[in-house]
């Protein structure tokens, strides 16, 4: 991709500085020709004797006859019959140099030339009829003329901006390059880990479906082996088979809820009271706690109104409370506390125990993760409750966040609160 954008940009602005070139080089090719054009529409007398000649150079009689300068830099050869016999020129150049110039040009009739490393634009005109001669240029004589104009600014200016194309173009290759190189790099790290996630989820799932597979085949082989036997009589091995058929029936919906809530967009959320959802899960928490040798203490303010849907968020602390059960030693305490800070809904489930280690902590809500990478089953669960209540909260519009230090693990969910 970042090849086919480096061309596809190139491309672009290939065409593009080739456009502005050659736009500029033909508004200025076209004022050149203008100019010779001008120059070479106005007829003006020989102002040096003939070449080679030992005459003095001859005045010239009015201004009208000199060059003006909007034309710029110029000269005039003049020739008869194939031979270069005089001159028109305020510039200090040898003879020499215009007998150079004269057959440099051959037998064309405009063009190019370089001349004294500067460039010439010339153009071979007759002369006009009419005109009164001088008295060193015989009346019997037809003469032709050499217009030469300087354009050695205009071809600069043309080289310069060539420079200045070719040099802008590399340094924004480069600098697109670098950028689509570390946004390539950003862009990709997702992807990566997505796919890496995406990996893990299949082998985690498989390992999670193969386990309650095995424990079926295994009383499955147990109730076949003793077929002589009454169902009354192998009541053990069917209750073992329900209780895998209700794990793998759990596990399948937890992964059903998942892959629907990638797609489920915000939306049809009600106003609710939060404060009593939390004492009402709580309440029905409480005793299942107690039972385990847990406590539970609570700080829950009051009228507290978000909007969202209840019945998931209720969801969310049923699984934030299970989860803090699971990993709270008997004599442990579990704190919850629900108020407001800055327009926030923040409820916190703290509970006491080993902790999560620093390096868990990023992975604590992604799927079927579990800090213990045995992976026992002595708590129960696939690891996917806490991916769970992170889908849920994300969908509704909230934050969940984990910390972990000495000894203490607490879960932060935070809503905007609801205002009427």
């Amino acid at each position: 991709m970042m090849i086919f954008n480096i061309l596809t940009v190139s491309l672009v602005m290939l065409v593009a500085f080739a456009t502005i070139y050659l736009v500029i080089y033909g508004n200025i090719e076209r004022e050149n020709q203008q100019r010779l054009k001008s120059v070479s529409a106005m007829f003006f007398i020989p102002n040096r004797p003939p070449v080679g000649g030992t005459n003095p150079y001859i005045e010239l009689p009015s201004d009208n006859e000199r060059f003006s300068v909007e034309y710029g830099v110029s000269f005039v050869l003049f020739i008869n019959d194939g031979v270069l016999e005089n001159v028109n020129s305020q510039l200090d150049l040898a003879d020499s140099v215009y007998t150079q110039a004269y057959n440099k040009i051959g037998t064309a009739q405009s063009g190019e030339i370089t001349l004294e490393g500067r460039k010439w634009l010339f153009e071979v005109v007759e002369t006009p009829q009419g005109i009164i001669s001088p008295p060193y240029l015989s009346d019997e004589k037809d003469y032709s003329r050499i217009v030469f104009l300087d354009i050695t600014n205009s071809v600069k200016i043309l080289n310069t901006l060539l420079i200045t194309l070719v040099s802008v173009g590399i340094i924004v290759l480069l600098a697109l390059l670098w950028f689509s190189y570390r946004f390539a790099i950003r862009a990709v790290k997702p992807i990566e880990g997505n796919y890496n996630r995406q990996k893990q989820f299949i082998a985690d799932a498989s390992h999670e479906l193969r386990t309650p597979l095995a424990v079926i085949s295994t009383n499955i082989d147990a109730i076949t082996a003793s077929g002589e036997e009454t169902v009354d009589s192998q009541k053990e091995w069917f209750d073992y088979i329900r209780s895998e058929l209700r794990r793998m029936g759990k596990l399948v919906d937890d992964l059903l809820y998942l892959a629907k809530s990638e797609n489920i967009r915000r939306g049809g959320n009600l106003p609710f009271n939060f404060s009593i959802v939390c004492e009402k899960v709580c309440a029905s928490m409480e005793a299942v706690l107690y039972d385990s040798g847990k406590s539970m203490k609570t700080d829950i303010a009051e009228e507290i109104m978000i909007e969202a849907d209840s019945e998931k968020i209720a969801s969310v602390l049923y699984i934030l409370l299970d989860n803090a059960g699971k990993y709270t030693p008997r004599g442990g305490e579990i704190v919850v506390t629900l108020g407001c800070n800055n327009e926030r809904a923040v409820l916190r489930v703290t509970n006491s125990g080993a902790g999560i280690a620093a390096e868990d902590l990023p992975k604590i809500f992604d799927r079927f993760y579990r800090p213990d990478s045995s992976r026992s089953t002595e708590t129960g669960g696939f690891g996917l409750g806490l991916s769970i209540a992170k889908t849920i909260v994300d969908n509704s519009g909230g934050k969940i966040s984990t910390e972990s230090a000495n000894g203490v693990t607490a879960f932060t969910v935070i809503f905007r609160l609801f205002k009427n």
